[in-house]
């Protein structure tokens, strides 16, 4: 492996820190409102998959996450009893089962995420212009690190494979876009200035 350029350790480790701090007070904060029990976030981890690969095997969810598959089929089976996650039996092999959300998994993704947009929005709304320009700016960079760890490229592979939006913050191959809007419930006074919010662009 080649020796990192001088720097990129300390980047690493202030990147990781701010990372981990950062989810952990905003999931602190989001659970502190939300009526719903908490959940593990391991079992969160496994909702948050099959919401978005819909239909996938408990080995493809093992595959994915990069856990053993007996520790995700407990996982799974806790979540079924929860009722948060229903087994299809596969229509053309009765032994195959795919994982889909309950109605009840899936309203409680969706207050999840209400929640910690408005949460962050919120403190993104504290920010001067130059401070939510940084981020804005960062964000692009930040999905491509993401998705090189998710997919365990190289990062000459990753540049090659996902090119530089031709902007800051402009959509591209999986990269994040931000909007600035107005924050949505009732807040501070009309000079305040506006709330980022992050969208997913596919």
């Amino acid at each position: 492996m080649p020796t990192p350029p001088t720097g990129t350790d300390s980047l690493a480790a202030d990147l990781a820190r701010s990372v981990g701090r950062l989810r952990r007070s905003l999931n602190r904060e989001v659970r502190a409102g939300s009526e719903l029990p908490p959940l593990p976030e391991a079992q969160l981890e496994i909702l948050r998959l099959v919401d978005r690969r819909p239909g996938l095997r408990v080995q493809d969810a093992a595959a994915e996450l990069r856990l053993a598959p007996n520790t995700v089929s407990t996982l799974v089976h806790r979540l079924v009893d929860a009722g948060l996650v229903r087994r299809v039996a596969d229509p053309t092999d009765g032994r195959v089962a795919h994982l889909r959300l309950s109605a009840a998994a899936e309203q409680r993704l969706r207050r999840w995420r209400d929640l910690r947009q408005e949460v962050l929005a919120a403190r993104l709304a504290d920010l001067d212009g130059a401070d939510r320009l940084a981020v804005e700016r960062a964000l692009p960079v930040l999905e491509r690190v993401a998705v090189w760890l998710e997919e365990g490229r190289s990062t000459e592979q990753g540049r090659a494979a996902v090119p530089s939006p031709s902007r800051p913050g402009s959509p591209g191959d999986g990269a994040s876009a931000v909007e600035v809007r107005s924050p949505s419930r009732p807040g501070p006074p009309a000079d305040r200035a506006p709330a980022l919010e992050v969208r997913h662009v596919p």
